[in-house]
């Protein structure tokens, strides 16, 4: 080993340890831990990857395409772009009703690819503070100066475009554009955007219309809308929106994401996006994967399946929100939930349930019920902010009663125990 090499790994190692001591070292569950286990933890909300169905789907791809090859071999910007991929670009633009669609390797190389190359200097990128990791990677990557909003507050968003227009002259004149960016279901929260608000709030405060509305719909995509084509689809609002993420590695069980878009924007990403320029196209084999799990959309199977996955939830929210001791859990600040207030009132119930423990105390809980049998995941800083540390739960279309009323008593036996102790140890600190 060179003297080089031994202080790097000294240096890296130290962070490691670092992260370990604060009990937020990333450590990927091995096969073995999680086979056998029940799945309240994967985003494979309409079951369609753990059911088979879409495996199924996968391997009817292949038998109607028997020459398909493996590898795209080259990037799009040369020969990559395939029959196969440039017809279900196609396809999926008219099953979203968009001009244009281009489909990427994953979510969050759309993300970034959309922000690195479509906002122009002068122009201003507002985005929802609690927005992925992916857009926040994009924007931080393009030219355009950025401003946070708090999270869903429509008045704060409102706040920012006055603020913008006020004190750049090229907004205020309508030379530069706003973009308004946000998530339609956000991944850790699991609550919905104001949609109707934001496009109403965009409007007012910027008269001239230099505005352009861009949502992530990746959790609301395969559960919501014709054909679960996503909230933007659900409430006709696609005029509205200049540019639509779908992803495909969430409800739809495999892998790959789509800008929807028009076709300006599609040859922008083409032309300039380096991680479309210098990346291997997608392949025969992951955008066959996409079009089986879109085709599964569309099916009365499909709807079936979005019927059961909105009863799971609704179930769960029943089940644990009525529990004898949730209130007092919940007021002892144990577990709480930021989708609770209001969940009978919405059509559309998001999947996840972000259950916000005590500082420090998500990990316990989610080994608690691993032991038991349910895989569940821990999040904590920096993937959500500090002190809100929390187990994910994630509902499925084949989840059954049986299986969400033990997870549910498992939860709050986990939490009535955390109570009884926090009271054992506040009379001892009394004592002392």
């Amino acid at each position: 080993m060179t003297l080089g090499q031994e202080i790097l790994y000294q240096k890296l190692q130290l962070s490691l340890n670092r992260r370990e001591r604060e009990g937020r070292l990333i450590e990927p569950a091995s096969h073995k831990a999680v086979q056998g286990t029940i799945d309240f933890g994967s985003n494979d909300t309409l079951s369609l990857s753990s059911s088979g169905m879409l495996s199924q789907a996968f391997l009817q791809q292949l038998e109607m395409h028997p020459h398909f090859t493996i590898g795209a071999s080259t990037t799009r910007v040369f020969e990559g772009t395939r029959q196969y991929l440039a017809d279900l670009e196609r396809d999926l633009a008219a099953f979203y009703q968009a001009e244009d669609a281009m489909i990427f390797n994953s979510g969050y190389d759309a993300n970034v690819a959309v922000w690195f190359v479509i906002s122009q200097p002068g122009d201003i990128v507002v985005f929802d503070e609690l927005m992925h990791a992916c857009a926040r990677q994009g924007i931080r990557n393009g030219r355009a100066k950025a401003l946070p909003f708090m999270h869903n507050d429509t008045a704060s968003l409102q706040h920012y475009l006055n603020y913008a227009r006020a004190q750049n002259p090229g907004i205020a004149e309508g030379n530069n554009v706003i973009f308004i960016c946000f998530e339609s279901v956000y991944s850790m929260d699991g609550d919905e955007a104001p949609i109707h608000e934001i496009v109403r709030v965009a409007s007012e405060s910027l008269p001239l219309g230099n505005y352009v509305l861009v949502v992530d719909e990746a959790h609301s995509h395969g559960l919501v809308g014709p054909n679960g084509a996503g909230l933007v689809r659900h409430h006709g609002l696609e005029k509205d929106f200049t540019i639509r993420v779908q992803t495909y590695s969430k409800a739809l069980g495999s892998s790959g994401g789509v800008v929807l878009c028009n076709n300006t924007i599609k040859q922008i990403l083409l032309n300039y996006s380096k991680n479309v320029i210098f990346t291997t196209a997608p392949s025969f084999v992951s955008v066959a994967a996409m079009r089986a799990g879109y085709e599964i959309l569309a099916s009365e199977d499909g709807e079936k399946r979005r019927a059961r996955l909105q009863h799971n939830i609704g179930y769960t929210y029943w089940t644990l929100t009525d529990h004898p001791r949730w209130q007092e859990v919940k007021d002892r600040g144990i577990i709480r939930l930021p989708t609770e207030r209001g969940w009978q009132s919405r059509v559309f119930k998001s999947a996840i349930f972000g259950l916000i423990t005590q500082p420090g105390k998500a990990r316990y809980l989610a080994e608690s019920l691993q032991q038991a049998g349910f895989w569940v995941n821990a999040v904590e800083f920096p993937i959500v902010p500090k002190e809100l540390g929390r187990v994910r739960l994630m509902i499925h279309a084949d989840n059954t009663a049986e299986q969400i009323d033990t997870v549910v008593q498992m939860i709050m036996r986990w939490a009535v125990g955390q109570m009884k102790l926090d009271m054992v140890n506040s009379n001892r600190l009394a004592r002392l």
